[in-house]
């Protein structure tokens, strides 16, 4: 074939040079073992921004409890939970699952999900009246994700810690018989998301974790920190954190409380701190200024019995500041009504770091586009994934009629010379190309526009397309 009649579009479709035959579109494999099923993307969770504390703490102490109680998973805050194709972050600001599922199992999924876990923590409640629960589908989901990795739905707006939980999150999930591609390609939008992010934005500058909101919390309660006795209750990831952050403050004296000496002492070590058990919690509470209270435990550590014995005959100008940085809550709610001690929560958390976002609203702006801009990527993506198998199915029909009827020809006449017998593979090569080039770019364009079910139906109906050679 020359030049000549060759047009633009034969371009995005592939030739052999020596045979001309007609390849279907790069990237394209036509097997019908790889055709996706249809995948939507689901959220179902919740969050202190819809939700109590108690509401929040008892979902994650049944997340828990479904993981056989393991605190490990709980502080690395991310876990893997059945039914497949399922993520879970939780975190202490929230506990979400994060699904890809076949359309028609939607509604079950959902379902599952509020019924097992939800409605469990709140049995007493109506989860559709108290809006307590969030369900979001398809780009909605996705974008959700990108901004919880981004830091734009943390309780310190920026956050660094979110993005490695989210990651870790999917990552057990990949590792599991319950990964598929959709969710990988989330988890994959969502680390773009929040790198770029805290790469083009100035939304990760300040102090933006929890635990060094929590150290500004004390240091106004106390003025500073400087010389003052500051107690960590847990050596987990949050409690590495907070020591984290105190070190940077400077001045303080730190002691980290542990029910593993080894790994409480190795954190104290790391920091130039003091090691204690749990068991000296009595004694450790009388000599603090400030506790951080990072453990997670499902029963609380920081009982009112204790904590009453300990600040019995405490100075009134000494006051016990405890912060809570544990879900669920390490130090019971009847605590904070004690004399002399003042007790912070993560919603005292939220209004201290909205108070520093004033002067970020610009970087939040930014940082939103960017979300835009992967969600906008992923549904891109998601379109040419759906549409691969049905066109490397449709070309894969086609080019083997043209070679069945090319060896039909070639039988009828002999002696046919090569240059001819090279023509005519070219002529039917270009002749398929420009039949389903046309067909091929509209079966795209409906998978960008959502009728890609459709479309695709029809066209295995119309070609044969699943039925067995």
């Amino acid at each position: 074939m020359s030049e000549r009649t060759r047009s633009a579009g034969d371009e995005s479709v592939g030739t052999d040079p020596r045979s001309g035959v007609a390849e279907a579109p790069h990237g394209l494999t036509p097997h019908r073992d790889d055709v996706e099923p249809a995948l939507t993307e689901l959220c179902v969770g919740t969050s202190l921004r819809v939700a109590s504390m108690e509401f929040l703490e008892a979902a994650v102490t049944i997340v828990q409890q479904a993981m056989g109680g393991s605190d490990a998973h709980a502080e690395d805050g991310a876990v893997c939970l059945r039914p497949s194709h399922m993520a879970v972050v939780s975190t202490c600001n929230r506990v979400e699952f994060y699904l890809a599922v076949e359309t028609d199992t939607i509604d079950e999924m959902i379902h599952a999900v509020r019924s097992e876990i939800f409605q469990k923590a709140g049995s007493s409640v109506d989860l559709d009246s108290e809006q307590l629960v969030y369900v979001l589908r398809g780009s909605d989901a996705v974008r959700h994700l990108c901004r919880v990795a981004a830091g734009l739905d943390s309780l310190a707006i920026g956050e660094h810690e979110i993005a490695g939980q989210v990651s870790r999150g999917f990552a057990r999930t990949v590792n599991t018989e319950g990964w598929n591609v959709a969710l990988i390609a989330m988890a994959e939008a969502a680390r773009r998301a929040s790198r770029r992010a805290r790469k083009e934005t100035g939304i990760g500058r300040g102090r933006i974790s929890l635990s060094s909101v929590a150290i500004e919390l004390a240091e106004r309660e106390l003025e500073s920190l400087d010389g003052k006795n500051v107690l960590v209750v847990g050596a987990g990831k949050v409690g590495r954190l907070a020591c984290a952050s105190i070190e940077k403050a400077g001045g303080a004296v730190l002691t980290v409380a542990n029910r593993g000496t080894e790994r409480g002492g190795a954190l104290a070590e790391d920091f130039g701190g003091y090691a204690a058990q749990l068991g000296e919690l009595s004694s450790l509470l009388q000599d603090s200024d400030v506790v951080f209270a990072t453990t997670g435990s499902l029963e609380p550590i920081l009982t009112l019995d204790l904590v009453a014995q300990a600040t019995r005959g405490r100075a009134p100008d000494r006051p016990l500041i405890i912060v809570d940085l544990a879900v669920p809550r390490d130090v019971e709610p009847a605590v904070g009504e004690l004399e002399g001690v003042r007790l912070f929560g993560l919603s005292d958390l939220r209004v201290v770091s909205d108070a520093n976002l004033e002067g970020r609203r610009r970087d939040v702006g930014l940082a939103e586009v960017i979300v835009e801009q992967e969600v906008a990527q992923y549904d891109q993506a998601r379109a040419i994934r759906r549409v691969q198998p049905v066109l490397a199915a449709f070309w894969q029909r086609a080019e083997g009629l043209r070679e069945i009827e090319i060896e039909r020809l070639f039988g009828e006449f002999e002696g046919i010379d090569p240059e001819t017998r090279s023509r005519i593979e070219h002529f039917s090569g270009a002749l398929v190309r420009k039949l389903l080039h046309e067909p091929s770019l509209r079966l795209r364009s409906a998978s960008a526009d959502g009728h890609f079910h459709e479309y695709s139906k029809v066209v295995r109906q119309l070609f044969a397309l699943d039925e067995e050679k």
